[in-house]
């Protein structure tokens, strides 16, 4: 029974390692990035359009720091 206990222990600690998204960088605002493409290449590699981490796509259009386009 205590051996059934630490395999789904393990078994849930190893899940939760794969799911939890991985730190791959601070925090970033629109105001990091000196023009949109930058921003938007960013956007795509770290997740976009399905995940915004970083909170990039205000609107959830697809395309993040509209701001920096104009």
């Amino acid at each position: 029974m205590r051996a059934r206990v630490i395999v789904t222990a393990l078994t849930a600690a190893i899940a939760l390692a794969f799911a939890a998204p991985p730190v791959s960088a601070a925090d970033k605002d629109c105001s990091d990035f000196k023009t949109w493409r930058e921003a938007q290449r960013f956007y795509k590699r770290h997740g976009g359009p399905q995940r915004d981490p970083h909170r990039l796509d205000a609107d959830h259009d697809g395309i993040a720091c509209e701001s920096l386009r104009y």
